[in-house]
């Protein structure tokens, strides 16, 4: 069994309802090619790196998808390229299965990284101790300023 990830990039103007329709489409062209679709799911709207047809921005999908054969992974890019509401894709091999995970526990994954706790950021040893010098060196008026307070 192969296993694949496609990553695709939808056009950032579709409503929430268009969006599902160009996920059902990829959906049932999959199960149409003999792929079994693993995990499908919205990443959300994110800024892109560069402009694509004029785009700031674009949705994000996820698809993991097995396959026994490889005889119709080319047709399904091609689908993907031809797709006027698909911006750009990726399909990679993957080395695992990918876990099977519903959209709600991936956003909560999401949610868990991106929340950082300032008590969680420690310095390393060289830094602190970096730190502490620099607090002596500022504390202490070197010889030439207290000469210079004096005169």
């Amino acid at each position: 069994m192969r296993y694949y990830e496609s990553l695709y990039i939808v056009n950032p103007n579709f409503e929430q309802s268009r969006l599902d329709k160009a996920m059902k489409t990829v959906s049932e062209k999959i199960s149409e090619y003999g792929f079994k679709v693993i995990n499908h799911f919205e990443w959300g709207k994110k800024r892109l790196a560069y402009n694509i047809n004029e785009h700031k921005y674009g949705s994000y999908v996820l698809l993991h998808f097995e396959t026994e054969s490889v005889e119709n992974l080319e047709r399904f890019e091609r689908f993907m390229v031809l797709q006027k509401s698909i911006l750009r894709n990726q399909t990679v091999l993957l080395d695992k299965k990918p876990q099977a995970q519903s959209e709600k526990d991936s956003t909560n994954e999401e949610d868990k990284k991106n929340s950082t706790n300032d008590n969680s950021i420690k310095p390393t040893p060289a830094e602190t101790e970096t730190e502490s010098t620099n607090e002596e060196q500022t504390e202490e008026p070197t010889e030439t300023e207290t000469d210079k307070e004096e005169n």
